[in-house]
């Protein structure tokens, strides 16, 4: 189910990755790829040190002028992030040029993943008091011992791997609290990355796989009633 034809789609983010043996040229030759897409993405940030984690893992970002647009660069990660998103084949059309050119800038042919991810921020409505209503927007269950009553659920925090087919799967669900203007809310992290059989030569193929990936994992995830909220209907 095409995320674009949400009218209030919770989509806050949308990122297009690719993962790669370490590269020692992409760091040594930064300088001559970002020349060609300096114009595009003038803003360069480069990451802070951070305890445990060698530099050279740690992505320099180059953006746009309103933060909007940015990719991600590594010793062996390549990374397009969107959050002004409008379909995905505006999102397909701006980021895998950007993969595609920067695979062929360093000589990059083996890829060990290639993924789409969908961060989405749910507005949690629900009155003082409530638990938190998780089956009002997501098909989500699960079992606990008698001892736990589900029902009084204040917070939660999941995380779930899984396969299917050549792809890998992770799904991530957290409850945010009402802070700094942005309304109490249920994010949800949608991740599919094609891990075996990946190819250099076939981003496109692979950019097609993992997103349709992630729409059927947004359909079926979302609520009868969430649903008909996304696409407009009185509810």
């Amino acid at each position: 189910m095409p995320l674009e034809h949400l009218e209030n789609a919770p989509l806050i983010e949308a990122v297009f990755e690719l993962r790669f043996p370490g590269e020692p040229v992409v760091l040594a030759s930064l300088d001559r790829y970002y020349e060609g897409i300096r114009r595009d993405l003038p803003e360069v940030w480069v990451p802070n040190a951070q305890p445990g984690v060698a530099p050279a893992l740690q992505p320099w970002e180059f953006k746009n002028k309103d933060g909007s647009r940015w990719i991600g660069v590594s010793i062996n990660t390549f990374a397009a992030h969107v959050r002004d998103y409008k379909d995905y084949a505006d999102f397909r059309s701006w980021a895998l040029p950007l993969a595609e050119s920067f695979c062929g800038a360093f000589q990059i042919k083996d890829l060990t993943r290639v993924g789409a991810r969908y961060r989405n921020r749910i507005l949690l409505l629900r009155t003082p008091g409530e638990p938190i209503p998780l089956a009002r927007y997501l098909n989500i269950s699960f079992e606990l011992p008698a001892l736990i009553d589900v029902s009084t659920m204040e917070d939660i925090h999941l995380q779930f791997a899984t396969r299917r087919g050549d792809a890998q799967i992770v799904i991530v669900l957290h409850h945010v609290r009402e802070s700094a203007g942005q309304p109490e809310g249920l994010v949800l992290d949608l991740d599919c990355g094609v891990v075996d059989n990946v190819s250099a030569a076939r981003l496109g193929e692979h950019f097609d796989a993992v997103h349709t990936c992630t729409e059927d994992l947004f359909a079926a995830l979302a609520s009868e009633a969430y649903m008909r909220f996304m696409k407009g209907e009185t509810v």
